[in-house]
C-alpha cells in the first residue's frame, strides 16, 4: 500500500471538488455520515457541511490519498486564545480500515497541534462509534463528559 498524507483546502477549487466526490461516496450510508457529524441531515449536502464546519480561517484538513483517491481525512481547529486544538471528521473509507490509517492522521494532527503550543486538544464521539473510542483512548485521549446532544467529550493533555 503506497498512501501519503497531505494539506487539502476548501477554498481550493480542484481540491474541494475531490473532497465533494469523495465525501459524497462516503456518506452514502445515513450511519456513517451520523457517526461523523451528528449535525448532519441525510442526505448527505456538501454546502451545508462546509457551512457547519468550514469557514473558518484557522483549519486544516489532513487527508490519507491512495493513488491519488482520498482514503482518510481529519480536520483541526486551532483555538489560540484557550491554547486548544479541535479534531473533527476522522473518517476512514471503509475498505482501508484496521490499516492503521486513523492512528497515522491522529499523530500527524497532534505533532501539528504542538507546533502552535496547545495545553490540550479536544473531540467529540457519538457514543455508539465504539470503535472511534477506542482509536482515541490508544492516542491518549480520555473521556471528559458529555456535549448537549449526547456525544461524548474526549480530551488529551499536552505537554
Amino acid at each position: 500500500m503506497k498512501v501519503t498524507l497531505d494539506t487539502v483546502s476548501y477554498s481550493n477549487a480542484h481540491e474541494r471538488k475531490m473532497l465533494k466526490a469523495c465525501l459524497r461516496n462516503w456518506f452514502s450510508n445515513p450511519r456513517d455520515l451520523q457517526f461523523t457529524d451528528p449535525r448532519m441531515p441525510y442526505p448527505f449536502d456538501f454546502r451545508k457541511w462546509c457551512a457547519l464546519s468550514y469557514q473558518e480561517e484557522n483549519i486544516k484538513t489532513f487527508v490519507i490519498n491512495e493513488e491519488g483517491w482520498v482514503v482518510a481525512y481529519l480536520s483541526v481547529k486551532i483555538i489560540p486564545e484557550n491554547k486548544q486544538a479541535h479534531f473533527f471528521h476522522l473518517f476512514v473509507d471503509k475498505n482501508h480500515r484496521r490499516w492503521g490509517l486513523a492512528k497515522k492522521l491522529l499523530d500527524h494532527a497532534i505533532n501539528y497541534a504542538e507546533d502552535f503550543n496547545v495545553n490540550f486538544i479536544t473531540l467529540n464521539v457519538v457514543p455508539k462509534n465504539e470503535r472511534a473510542i477506542a482509536v482515541y483512548k490508544t492516542a491518549g485521549f480520555i473521556e471528559d463528559g458529555v456535549t448537549a446532544r449526547g456525544s461524548i467529550k474526549m480530551k488529551k493533555g499536552l505537554g
